[in-house]
């Protein structure tokens, strides 16, 4: 699974004005909800801070994955964000997240929501990948800098 047909230009964002995980999880599930019309953004907002109850999903590398399945979603949206500053996700358990991908994804296939997962890890573990998406200065640089990346892999 490619990310490129999921990540259209609207959905890749700078995160400005986020001070704490909760912000960040609130800007990606208002981006989100423009794709999803029949949800709102406090509906999405949900579905993610209740993910990160279950289990934080940021990573040692500075890179938070926040996603959740829902009945009735017919395509899956991806959101990428540079975060700026950088967030704490699981202060003092992992650096302070400045990338997060969200995903919202159909409850009735969750095979396609794990290879997304697998698809992004794989892209952000290519060589130099952080560094690139980290040094975008803005979100048409981050989006070309992401499918650039995702091209690269097959």
């Amino acid at each position: 699974m490619r990310i490129e047909p999921l990540l259209t230009p609207e959905r890749v964002v700078v995160l400005t004005d986020a001070t704490e995980r909760d912000d960040v999880l609130r800007g990606l599930a208002r981006v989100a909800a423009s794709g999803l019309p029949d949800r709102t953004e406090d509906e999405l907002f949900k579905a993610l801070i209740e993910r990160e109850k279950r289990y934080p999903t940021s990573t040692p590398e500075g890179v938070a994955f926040p996603h959740a399945m829902l009945d009735g979603v017919e395509e899956t949206v991806l959101v990428a964000a540079a975060v700026r500053p950088a967030v704490d996700f699981r202060p003092g358990e992992h650096p302070a997240v400045d990338l997060a991908f969200a995903m919202i994804g159909s409850a009735s296939e969750p095979f396609q929501h794990v290879q997304l997962l697998a698809r992004l890890a794989r892209v952000c573990r290519g060589v130099g990948a952080l560094d690139k998406f980290r040094q975008a200065s803005d979100a048409e640089t981050l989006h070309a800098a992401l499918i650039d990346e995702d091209r690269a892999h097959g």
